[in-house]
């Protein structure tokens, strides 16, 4: 009852396993792709010199024009819908938000618990804008 391949064997490497199939004559590693769904790593093993499978993009090769490589670059999307713009204005946004409610602390308007968590980086930046529209309501 003894089958005529041996077992396909299993080996934990510095976090990468690796596989050694075919009696021990090829050696890969295992897919380093995690599922959302179950956060299980892919069992496939990967492609040659890659990280991944096939199926998850170990065949992609990247940009190849110039043109390519500069649009990748500058869109520096995180799952495709947010770009360094976007996370800017948000983040000046949230800025103005905290310079708004320090003004509004500060005049009196506004009492009780402040927002917590740590200031916005870019409350500088957002600072001077909001001054003058405050100079214009309250200072006329």
């Amino acid at each position: 009852m003894s089958s005529s391949r041996p077992p396909t064997r299993c080996i934990l490497v510095s976090n990468n396993f690796t596989y050694v199939i075919a009696g021990g004559h090829i050696a890969c590693n295992q897919c380093q792709a995690m599922s959302k769904r179950s956060r299980q790593r892919c069992k496939a093993p990967a492609m040659r010199g890659k990280r991944v499978c096939k199926t998850h993009g170990g065949g992609s090769t990247g940009p190849k024009t110039e043109a390519g490589r500069q649009r990748c670059s500058e869109a520096k999307t995180i799952h495709g819908r947010e770009t360094r713009e976007v996370r800017t204005e948000r983040s000046l946004g949230s800025a103005r938000l905290a310079v708004l409610e320090a003004v509004g602390f500060s005049i009196g308007l506004m009492s009780g618990g402040r927002t917590r968590g740590r200031r916005p980086d870019r409350m500088a930046e957002a600072y001077p804008e909001l001054q003058a529209i405050v100079r214009r309501l309250y200072f006329k």
